[in-house]
């Protein structure tokens, strides 16, 4: 074969120090990073290796900024030094090496093994002892010795050390099996000292004593072995080991020249074919591979979890032929755990099939349920098999087909987290990474399909392998599709769902299985859920839109995360995969009658109403208040402002939802209580174009009632949101009418209001004697009805005024007057406001370190308060302080952070405008 190419091939050797010849001379490969990544290449030669692979090998999760640009540096100095074209082959998902088995040390290691393994089961004992011999004759030292610090090649090292050790083994058996017994004690003692929990080389080392004639020695290896295998594991010697000891006790003749372990039965393999276009899942099959590989005298069960479509079977099936050459025989038995047109395998029919696939005769097979279970544990406990059990309905169903002892290895599947099986390691899959999402799609519908809109395609897809799949086989078979056409239909689609089925394979039919399986609540709280309104929910939230408590409702939210129908992204915290919601909106359509589905959605949105109100009140009390009407559900308790702006940052998408879906049902009033409740929030975290979309149809919805005060205060608050965004027509207009309304309706209250976010607006115009001229009549107003608190911000206001206007000590005398009426009042927001306004008189009379001051307490104030919005403005008048005291570096500090705030909000002009001091 390497008359293909126009140089000879390297030969690549890793049982031992990592080495690549040409003509048996070294090639220098450079230094370790560029060692690392060859290496990494070699384990997965033939597969694709990842770019976010490489550079999680090369420097861990701190790689630096570069890093993928001095990877493919590091690809192109490799293809140079291996003088060879057409090694390293680029793929849309990374890169592969593509090597010959014979070219690799440790792939010409794994076909002699599984060679003279066969001549082993085939009863050639000689043969075998000669080609396991060659393989061990190729190890040089420790596999990946210098990559110990890399996971991936410490997980193939490890993998290739349990190999050789079955090797070692192996050959040990094929040269008793040959009558050999005196010979091997001197090695056997070796390696029973350096592995004392391989119950195997005991019982050879006990088995080559007593042919020496070393019966006491052997009887006391029996004891060595027994005692390292209670003390140091927990286990008693396994049933093998201790026949051979009582044949050893018995003297029996058997023990010279019959192998151990050579079954002479031809080997069994019923696995389903491996997929020719599998891509990805990197780091699980390390994960499996990793728990196999040990060395550990444990049973290896492994459980492989997810969603349906998310490419379970696929990957265990994967695995398994990956690992197939471990085993003498290999089992696959699909258990129908989620099926359609049959009910789940029973244990007993599955043990009834696994023990005839072991050539097990009929008659032999116990009717009882232990006795049959036993026996498949014996039967396993001579034989290296891997057992594949798809599609498990729940751990009761496989709990009786697991093997007792290590030899074998067991691969399970199920939609069901099956937490409640003992001596498990469960991987639970994901979707796929956007790259290898791409790497499938493009290998299913072939690389000259693939255009620029892929990325988009598989987005649509939810990055669900069964739905990439069936998206790229549809495209394969339409030549005169393109990816662009196919993008364009996802994102149009009435149904999406619908567009993700091609022949017998539907995401919505394997959808409707888990679905089907589930209970009846759990049935009902799964489609109800497909019409709360939010991106996410709690179980409080769950709890009122099904009606149910509680505990009962996280009971339900629990089940469908081990269901894998939810996802759990954060303690408490739920949400559908996209492609899922949609199913569950489509079921709660068909299986949830009108009615009900109007209550829960009424419920739920109550909810979120409710808890918002009960927020804002708690950010700020001073804040006018409304009436909301009793609902049927229990708001999420919050005991205080913190609680409150907690729970707001965790649920604002959902508010908002919730307001939007209210709008769609003409809830009116809840529409224009939803944008009242949400309002502080808004303003502490600087979300002024959320508070001007929820005022906007705040307002529509008051004018749909004819509910003139609430127009009046809609416009109130759009005017002062407007103002620091720059649209300063906008924001008069709006206030002018908000006026006009609240002196139309007698409102005093809402008057004030008016008057002072008049003055806010003309503040931004730098008109301070406008300002003065709304602050005064504010003023007025506020001490005519009593409003202390209000009345003290207008001081406050009024005295940042006459600073500007240059009359300092006037402005001194109100802001700290207001500052003693609001220490009086514990007004806290009112502290902060009034101790900025100090701080610019401070500053505009020159006295920095006095502004300083004010400025630093005030910011301490807005923290507590977790107003962010403020909290920028005060670091920006900060900022000019220390530029004016010359101290440049803790001004550009000041900004900087300023600027960060303002843009997290959204508020670029604002941070445009302390980036231009910065320069």
């Amino acid at each position: 074969m390497e008359t293909e190419f126009a140089a000879p091939l390297p030969q690549f050797q890793v049982l031992g120090p990592f080495e690549v010849r040409v003509h048996g001379e070294m090639l220098d490969l450079g230094g370790p990073r560029i060692r690392t990544l060859l290496a990494l290449l070699t384990a997965n030669a033939g597969r694709v290796t990842s770019v976010g692979t490489m550079v999680e090998a090369l420097w861990g999760p701190q790689s630096p900024p570069d890093a993928q640009r001095t990877v493919r540096s590091y690809i192109s100095r490799l293809r140079r030094a291996l003088t060879v074209d057409r090694l390293i082959v680029t793929h849309p998902a990374g890169y592969v090496l593509r090597l010959e088995p014979y070219v690799v040390d440790a792939r010409r290691f794994e076909r002699l093994v599984e060679t003279g393994r066969d001549a082993l089961c085939a009863g050639r004992p000689a043969d075998a002892a000669e080609q396991l011999s060659l393989a061990l004759t190729l190890w040089r030292g420790e596999a990946y010795g210098e990559f110990t610090a890399t996971p991936a090649l410490r997980a193939e090292a490890a993998r290739l050390e349990g190999l050789r050790l079955g090797a070692v083994e192996d050959r040990v058996d094929a040269d008793l099996a040959t009558g050999a017994g005196v010979s091997l004690v001197e090695e056997l003692t070796g390696l029973t000292d350096r592995h004392p929990g391989r119950e195997r080389l005991w019982g050879q080392l006990m088995t080559a004593l007593y042919r020496a004639g070393r019966q006491a020695e052997a009887l006391d290896a029996y004891l060595r072995a027994r005692t390292l295998l209670v003390d140091r594991f927990g286990l008693d010697p396994s049933p093998r080991l201790s026949e051979i000891h009582q044949q050893v006790l018995d003297n029996d003749a058997q023990l010279f020249g019959v192998p151990l372990a050579a079954p002479s039965e031809p080997a069994r393999d019923d696995l389903p074919g491996d997929v020719a276009d599998f891509a990805g899942r990197e780091a699980e099959l390390i994960l499996l591979e990793a728990a196999r590989a040990t060395g550990r005298p444990a049973v290896v069960i492994q459980a492989i979890d997810g969603m349906a479509g998310v490419g379970k079977t696929t990957l265990v099936v994967h695995a398994a032929h990956r690992f197939a050459a471990d085993y003498h025989d290999r089992l696959f038995i699909d258990l129908h755990g989620h099926a359609s047109n049959q009910p789940p395998v029973t244990a007993m029919a599955a043990l009834d099939a696994l023990l005839r696939a072991l050539g097990v005769p009929p008659d032999r097979i116990p009717q009882d349920p232990d006795a049959r279970a036993a026996l498949w544990r014996a039967e396993l406990a001579t034989r290296s098999v891997l057992v594949v059990l798809d599609n498990a309905a729940d751990a009761a169903q496989v709990r009786p087909l697991l093997p007792g002892t290590s030899r074998s290895l067991t691969l399970i599947t199920s939609r069901r987290r099956l937490v409640d099986l003992d001596a498990t390691q469960v991987v639970s899959l994901d979707v796929l990474p956007e790259a290898d999402a791409v790497a499938l799609f493009t290998s299913v519908a072939g690389g000259d399909r693939a255009d620029c809109p892929v990325h988009e395609v598989v987005a649509l897809c939810g990055h669900l392998p069964l739905a990439i799949r069936i998206a790229a086989a549809r495209l394969r078979a339409r030549p005169a599709w393109t990816v662009g056409y196919l993008a364009e239909r996802l994102r149009q689609a009435h149904s999406p769902l619908t567009e993700f089925a091609a022949g017998d394979r539907s995401v919505a039919a394997a959808f409707a299985l888990s679905y089907e399986h589930l209970g009846a609540p759990q049935r009902r709280v799964f489609r109800l859920l497909g019409v709360h309104p939010g991106p996410d929910f709690d179980a409080y939230a769950t709890a009122a839109l099904a009606g149910v408590d509680l505990p009962e409702a996280e009971r339900l939210l629990e089940s469908l995360v081990d269901d894998h129908l939810l996802q759990e992204p954060a303690p408490g915290r739920y949400r559908f995969h996209d492609l899922v919601r949609q199913h569950a909106h489509a079921v709660a359509l068909t299986d949830e009658p009108e009615p009900l589905r109007h209550k829960a959605l009424r419920r739920v949105v109550d909810y979120y109403l409710h808890t918002a109100h009960n927020g804002s009140r708690l950010l700020d009390q001073q804040h006018p208040p409304i009436t909301v009407d009793p609902a049927d559900c229990v708001p999420h308790p919050l005991p205080d402002s913190a609680a409150a702006m907690a729970w707001f940052d965790a649920n604002h998408r959902c508010v908002l939802a919730a307001r939007t879906a209210a709008e769609d049902a003409g809830w009116d009033t809840v529409v224009w209580q939803l944008a009242w409740s949400l309002d502080n929030f808004h303003y502490r975290r600087g979300h002024l174009h959320d508070n001007i979309a929820s005022w906007q149809v705040g307002l529509v919805a008051a004018e749909r009632l004819g509910d003139l005060a609430v127009q009046a205060r809609a416009h109130r608050r759009l005017g002062l949101v407007y103002a620091p965004l720059g649209r300063d027509a906008e924001a008069l207009l709006h206030l002018r009418r908000s006026l006009v309304l609240a002196e139309q309706v007698g409102d005093t209250l809402g008057r004030a209001g008016a008057h002072l976010v008049l003055a806010l607006a003309l503040t931004w115009q730098q008109d301070d004697h406008g300002v003065l001229a709304h602050l005064t009549r504010a003023r007025d107003l506020y001490h005519r009805i009593g409003n202390t608190q209000w009345e003290v911000r207008a001081l406050s206001m009024m005295g940042a005024s006459y600073t500007r206007l240059g009359h300092h000590a006037r402005a001194r005398r109100f802001c700290e007057s207001a500052l003693t009426l609001c220490l009086r009042h514990n007004d806290v927001y009112g502290q902060a406001d009034t101790l900025d306004s100090l701080g610019a008189i401070a500053a505009n009379t020159g006295d920095h370190h006095q502004a300083l001051h004010h400025y630093g307490r005030a910011l301490a104030l807005w923290r507590d308060l977790d107003n962010t919005y403020r909290q920028a403005g005060t670091l920006a008048a900060l900022g000019d302080t220390h530029r004016d005291l010359g101290e440049r570096e803790q001004a550009r500090q000041c900004w900087q952070e300023a600027i960060d705030l303002y843009r997290r909000q959204n508020l670029h002009l604002a941070a445009d405008r302390i980036a231009q001091r910065s320069q």
